[in-house]
């Protein structure tokens, strides 16, 4: 990876805990995905949400976002510190394929995230149905519908099933569907799974029973 700073910034004095985190992020994310990049990621370190939404052109702030095929813009400062699996994981996955599906994209991310503000996928998940907050997946997967909502809740759920599927059905099962050029996800998944997306859901949720901590 190749680190891109400020001098005197946080990041530049925090350089060697980011460089080694990032690089076991990096070696976590090609080992699961059986990939080898021949590019090194380049990671813009900006000091500021106003600064990475400049960079990304609709001055909006923005903690980070990865630019294909190769480099990373995200916040490092005292407070925001935006680093870890998740824009690398756009980057590594985007050599088995760049989805058309929102939903399958960054639920991979939050797969290897684990955590969304210092709680698992899960247990999230768990608050969203008891608080009549869930959405159905078969809702989620159409991308208008995903970015109708905000990602507190979007993203998490979608860890959350990546989780599911892979623990239940198996990594090899995963990375096929993730592969598959197909714009529709709904057919994706009940092709590659034999099995229909609501009888899915319903065995993921059943499995959130013992997610959310007292």
């Amino acid at each position: 990876m190749i680190f891109i700073f400020a001098i005197d910034s946080v990041a530049e004095k925090d350089i060697l805990k980011i460089s080694k985190n990032q690089e076991n992020c990096y070696k976590e994310i090609c080992d699961f995905l059986g990939v080898t990049p021949s590019f090194k990621i380049q990671y813009f370190l900006l000091e500021t949400p106003e600064l990475v939404g400049r960079v990304y052109g609709d001055n909006d702030p923005c903690n980070g976002f990865a630019s294909f095929p190769d480099k990373v813009y995200a916040v490092y400062n005292e407070e925001i510190k935006c680093i870890g699996y998740h824009e690398d994981t756009h980057i590594i996955s985007n050599l088995l394929n760049k989805p058309d599906s929102l939903f399958l994209s960054e639920g991979l991310a939050m797969y290897f995230d684990k955590t969304w503000w210092d709680r698992s996928n899960e247990e999230w998940v768990s608050l969203f149905i008891q608080n009549g907050k869930y959405i159905q997946i078969n809702k989620l997967i159409r991308n208008d519908i995903f970015l109708s909502f905000s990602d507190e809740i979007t993203y998490p759920i979608a860890g959350a099933l990546t989780k599911y599927l892979i623990d239940r059905y198996g990594k090899d099962l995963y990375l096929l569907m993730y592969g598959i050029k197909n714009s529709d996800l709904l057919d994706t998944i009940q092709q590659v799974y034999s099995e229909k997306l609501e009888n899915i859901e319903r065995e993921f949720i059943e499995s959130l029973s013992n997610n959310v901590k007292e």
